[in-house]
C-alpha cells in the first residue's frame, strides 16, 4: 500500500504522460470471429447554431444523435436477440470494451457467446457530439448565466472512487476489491465531462434513440449502467415489444417506477445487478422487483455478495471477475427471455443489411 501511495504522489500530468497507461493485454484468447462490424448515428435533428465558436458564421449543425458502434459474431446463437448496452454518467460506451488492464470487456465475452452486441454513446456525450452554442454565447456575451446550470460534470478520482465504491476513502482501496488496482490511471482516462448539459434535453432524447435504434435492428436485449438506469425503464415502458429483456446494472433510477409503469414492466423480463458494499439503489430496486413481481412480471436482483463473492464495485463490467458477472447476467438471459424465432432473425437481418449506412 504504501508503496502504491507513494506512487500517486505523482502530478496527474505527468501520471498521464507517463508509459503506465500504455497497457499490455492480458488477452490470451483469440479476438472474437465478427461476421461485420461497423457504426453509424441514429436519430438526429438539424437545427440552427447561433455561434459555433471561433467567430464563424451561425450554420446548420447535427444535435441529439445517437452513436451505435455494433459488432456480429461469425456464429450468433441460436435464438439470441442483440443486447444494446448503454453507459452510466461520466462514461462512453468505453465501459464495456476491453479492460482497462487489458482484458476482454462484457463486449467481447458477449460477442463470443454469440450475441449480436449494439455498445452506444449516450445522446449529448463523446462521439455522439454536443451543441458548443451555449459555451460560446457565454464567452462572447461575458455572461456566465448562459453556462448550463451546475456546468459541466466530470468526475475527479476523489468522487470517483466514494461513488463506485473503490475504497473506504480516496487512493485507499478495500482489501477484497475486485477492480484492477494497478490500472486506475488507465480507467480514470476514459472519463469524460457530462456535455449533454449543452442540450435542451431531458432524458427522453436518449429514449427516443433508443427507440429508433431497435425500431431499425429490430427487437433486443437493452443493458443499462448506473445513470441510464432511467433510459432502460423508460425505453422498456414506452415499448415493452421492443425491449425482449431489460438488464439494469446498478441504475438506481431505473427502478423508480408508479405503478403504471410497473404493470408495462411486468411485461418485460428485468434483471436487476448490484455489486458489493452497500450499493445505494439496492434497497428500492429490491422492492421495484418484487412489485414488478406481484403484478405478474418476471424479474430478479443479482446481488454478487449474495453469490459468495465479495469485493465487486460499481464498474464491476471492469472488475477482475468479469466474465463471472457476465456469465451470471447470460445465464438468467437463457433462463427467462424468450427465444428469438428464426424467422424474426432472418427477416431482421435482412433489413439491417438493406438499411445499414455503407
Amino acid at each position: 500500500m504504501k508503496k502504491y501511495l507513494a506512487k500517486r504522489k505523482k502530478s496527474s500530468r505527468a501520471r498521464v504522460a507517463a508509459p503506465a497507461l500504455l497497457v499490455k493485454s492480458n488477452v490470451t484468447a483469440a479476438p472474437p470471429v465478427l461476421k461485420e462490424a461497423g457504426s453509424f448515428f441514429v436519430n438526429g435533428e438539424v437545427v440552427q447554431c447561433d455561434n459555433p465558436g471561433g467567430g464563424n458564421p451561425g450554420g446548420r449543425i447535427v444535435v441529439n444523435q445517437m452513436y451505435v458502434e455494433y459488432a456480429i459474431p461469425q456464429r450468433q446463437k441460436a435464438g439470441a436477440w442483440p443486447v444494446i448496452m448503454v453507459h452510466g454518467s461520466g462514461h462512453t460506451g468505453k465501459t464495456y470494451d476491453t479492460t482497462p488492464d487489458g482484458r476482454d470487456g462484457w463486449k467481447q465475452h458477449f460477442l463470443r457467446q454469440g450475441y449480436p452486441v449494439y455498445v452506444v454513446d449516450q445522446v449529448g456525450r463523446a462521439r455522439s457530439g454536443w451543441n458548443t452554442a451555449p459555451i460560446n454565447n457565454a464567452e462572447t456575451n461575458g455572461d456566465a448565466k448562459l453556462i448550463p446550470k451546475g456546468g459541466i460534470v466530470q468526475f475527479t478520482y476523489e468522487r470517483a472512487w466514494s461513488i463506485f465504491r473503490f475504497g473506504p476513502k480516496p487512493d485507499e482501496w478495500w482489501g477484497d476489491s475486485k477492480f484492477p488496482k494497478e490500472h486506475v490511471d488507465q480507467y480514470m482516462a476514459q472519463l469524460v465531462p457530462n456535455t449533454e448539459a449543452t442540450l435542451a434535453q431531458p432524458p427522453r432524447k436518449t429514449v427516443d434513440a433508443l427507440i429508433a435504434l431497435m425500431e431499425k435492428i429490430g427487437p433486443s436485449i437493452l443493458m443499462v449502467h448506473s445513470q441510464s438506469g432511467v433510459y432502460g425503464a423508460l425505453t422498456a415502458v414506452a415499448r415493452p415489444d421492443l425491449v425482449k429483456g431489460f438488464v439494469n446494472v446498478e441504475g438506481r433510477t431505473g427502478c423508480d417506477l408508479n405503478a403504471e409503469q410497473i404493470n408495462i414492466m411486468a411485461k418485460v423480463p428485468m434483471l436487476v445487478v448490484a455489486g458489493d458494499r452497500q450499493w445505494n439503489g439496492e434497497e428500492q430496486c429490491r422492492e421495484t422487483v418484487a412489485a414488478v413481481n406481484a403484478a405478474g412480471g418476471k424479474s430478479a436482483l443479482l446481488a454478487t455478495y449474495e453469490q459468495g463473492v465479495r469485493g465487486n464495485t460499481h464498474m464491476m463490467m471492469l472488475d477482475l471477475n468479469n466474465s463471472q458477472v457476465a456469465d451470471w447476467i447470460l445465464s438468467w438471459v437463457e433462463k427467462n427471455v424468450p427465444k428469438k424465432p428464426a424467422a424474426v432473425s432472418k427477416k431482421s437481418a435482412a433489413v439491417y443489411s438493406k438499411e445499414r449506412p455503407r
